[in-house]
């Protein structure tokens, strides 16, 4: 099964971007590679320039495409994702787990058609 980890910070860490870090993160994208479930990752930028887009179907009149912050909660960051290739929910499960992340890590399995 194909799936997404998405990675949420809940803010509780005031480090971060040191060398230790970096090799933590370098620790778990190998880790990923050994076990041959790793597919691609990616770390999003500061959520201060993102924005939320009303869709045309859902708002049909005038304000469909209105730009509007963001809404996350007070300390809640999604910073970053990968995705995994797993050979059962419990295996997404214990990569989730092992995230160096204090925070959440929500896993979502990806449609294949």
């Amino acid at each position: 099964m194909k799936v997404m980890l998405l990675m949420w910070s809940d803010g509780s860490y005031a480090g971060g971007g040191t060398a230790d870090d970096y090799a933590a993160w370098a620790d778990y994208e190998t880790l990923l590679k050994r076990e041959e479930v790793f597919v691609e990752s990616g770390q999003f930028a500061d959520a201060g320039e993102s924005l939320s887009i009303k869709t045309a179907l859902t708002l049909p009149d005038s304000t469909a495409g209105k730009t509007t912050p963001l809404q996350t909660s007070e300390n809640s960051a999604l910073v970053g994702y990968y995705v995994l290739e797993c050979p059962s929910r419990a295996e997404a499960v214990r990569f989730a787990r092992l995230a160096p992340l204090y925070g959440s890590v929500e896993i979502r399995e990806l449609a294949e058609y």
